[in-house]
């Protein structure tokens, strides 16, 4: 008796996982296939979808590829990290005497060897991998089947990164799926509905170019990449608003702004930032302080601002929206090194204040010094 396994987060399920499934199937014409999505993969963080919905994901998209296919519980059963050794032992329990078959990505063959247990994994299963365009494979010691066809290099990470930056599904995702994330508004369509309901078009835009902008540093200086996205789509929530709206809103919510006075009788604009914090926190239910940070100052800025402080601050300068020898001047800067691009970023904005006869709060006042000390 032939299994074949293949086991995911499923986050979302897209084509890759289609035509790497189909191919596996089409070749081994197993007798069972056990698909077991991940409760928490052990090389991620928990994903913020529940289990039941990943699930239903997958079994939209693959549950057509062939006969007796099971969506198997038994991660959630367990309500842990599940190591793939621990489900072969467990499909062994099941069909005693049958032939596993581990279905995986290249990328992963190349790193099985260092999986937990992975001794037992291979005296006890065939790994089975489909060649990805652009993934170079090893030749390695254990037994494994190397599947012929076109599996494209899709990562779930990626498509989750660009729904939440841009508002828009790519191509590498199945009907379904697409189907099923515009129903529920998933990976931050929510997010955009909203803002393309409350900003006008050009402020929408901008906030897109700043999340692209801010994904590109993230990924330059190590940084969460979904957290750049989200703090920068989020970032000016509430610049849509009048200056009397603003003020009335921080009255009403009780905000609590250093110089309140002074800003509404010279600067009410600058209210946007905590605004915006605000709409992130209560609104969106947005939970990551980091995240809320970042929006909260990317306006005026603060001392030992975090990673993601000073990326939200930068891209919101070097979005491409902004005047071209300005945004370029803040994006080179920022290349050099985050303190640089800080130092431009804020650099840019005083020298607009001071050109248009601007109030200049205090905070920022107090950051333009700290810069100063630090960049000498």
């Amino acid at each position: 008796m032939k299994v074949l396994i293949y086991g995911g987060s499923f986050d979302p399920v897209h084509k890759g996982h289609y035509s790497i499934l189909k191919a596996a199937c089409s070749y081994l014409k197993p007798d069972k296939v056990h698909i077991f999505t991940a409760y928490q993969s052990p090389f991620k963080n928990k994903s913020p979808r529940p289990f039941a919905l990943r699930k239903q994901m997958a079994q939209e998209a693959l549950s057509s590829i062939y006969s007796n296919i099971i969506f198997d519980d038994f991660e959630l059963e367990q309500k842990r990290v599940v190591y793939t050794y621990e489900t072969i032992k467990y499909v062994k329990k099941l069909y005693p005497g049958c032939q596993i078959y581990l279905l995986v990505g290249t990328d992963c063959l190349n790193d099985m060897p260092r999986w937990k247990n992975s001794e037992y994994i291979f005296q006890n299963s065939i790994i089975v991998a489909g060649i990805r365009k652009g993934v170079t494979f090893k030749t390695q010691d254990f037994k494994y089947i190397l599947l012929k066809g076109d599996f494209p290099l899709i990562s779930s990470t990626n498509i989750r990164l660009a729904i939440l930056s841009n508002g828009l599904l790519p191509n590498s995702l199945l009907s379904t799926t697409e189907e099923r994330i515009e129903k529920d508004l998933m990976y931050g369509l929510d997010l955009h509905k909203w803002l393309e309901a409350h900003l006008k078009p050009k402020r929408y835009l901008h906030v897109k170019l700043v999340a692209q902008a801010s994904v590109e540093l993230g990924r330059l200086y190590g940084a969460n990449l979904e957290d750049c996205a989200l703090a920068a789509v989020l970032h000016d929530s509430g610049k849509s608003m009048s200056n009397e709206e603003l003020i009335n809103y921080a009255i009403k919510n009780n905000l609590k702004v250093r110089d309140f006075k002074d800003i509404c009788k010279f600067s009410p604009s600058l209210l946007h930032s905590e605004v915006s914090y605000h709409i992130a926190k209560n609104v969106f239910k947005i939970k990551n302080t980091e995240v809320l940070n970042a929006v909260r100052h990317h306006t005026l800025g603060r001392k030992n601002m975090s990673l993601l402080e000073q990326i939200i601050f930068i891209s919101d300068m070097a979005s491409k929206d902004r005047k071209i020898k300005d945004a370029r001047i803040v994006k080179q800067a920022a290349l050099t090194s985050l303190q640089a691009g800080v130092f431009a970023a804020m650099k840019v904005k005083l020298e607009w204040t001071i050109a248009n006869s601007k109030w200049v709060a205090p905070t920022g006042i107090e950051f333009w010094n700290e810069l100063c000390l630090k960049n000498n």
